[in-house]
């Protein structure tokens, strides 16, 4: 596998841990792996906010004038972005893990 690069489109056949590889790159380009993963946390909480607030405009729900508009694909993006920037940071392969609680949940039963 080549070294991922973030200057260059992400391409539509991209692996889960391709992804992961590619914004781990552009942290380390971009000196974000110089935080230590509860700052990370911190931003991750943020982004999230932002996507609670483009939900919330979707919905038709109240907001006011200073509230961001921002399309929910992109929070959405920003949420994934420093999700696996933190998950690469605590050495966390995605694609495993998200496979391994998959298989857990596929044994529970949901009411």
């Amino acid at each position: 596998m080549t070294k991922p690069t973030h200057d260059e489109p992400i391409h539509t056949a991209i692996t889960y841990k391709e992804l992961q590889d590619y914004v781990w790159q552009a942290n380390l380009d971009r000196g974000f792996n110089l935080e230590d993963p509860s700052k990370k946390l911190v931003m991750l909480m943020e982004e999230v906010g932002e996507l609670a607030k483009s939900i919330r405009k979707k919905a038709g729900m109240k907001f006011t004038d200073t509230t961001r508009q921002t399309e929910v694909e992109e929070e959405l993006a920003d949420v994934q972005i420093v999700l696996l920037g933190l998950a690469s940071m605590l050495k966390v392969d995605m694609r495993t893990a998200v496979a391994e609680k998959e298989a857990k949940n596929r044994t529970r039963t949901w009411k």
